[in-house]
């Protein structure tokens, strides 16, 4: 969606239906589409992801979210657009 609140909040919707059901969030791509909100231009985006994303990793047994050179990099950029 071209609207960066629709965007923010799906983030977190995405990890209250994890909690709901997980299988179906992992059948139907959820979590890769939560993951490429992190490349968003907006930094609300990219911190609800990030939220969301950490929220799921808490719950979750097996590793959702790894932190590579590229993630941190595109989490510093969205970080220098908040300051």
């Amino acid at each position: 969606d071209d609207d960066p609140y629709v965007r923010k909040t799906a983030a977190m919707c995405v990890a209250k239906l994890y909690d709901l059901n997980a299988e179906l969030v992992e059948d139907r791509g959820f979590l890769d589409m939560l993951k490429d909100l992190i490349s968003d231009n907006n930094p609300m985006v990219v911190a609800n992801a990030v939220a969301a994303l950490a929220e799921i990793q808490e719950t979750s047994s097996q590793s959702i979210f790894e932190v590579t050179s590229h993630t941190l990099s595109k989490l510093l950029a969205a970080l220098n657009e908040c300051t």
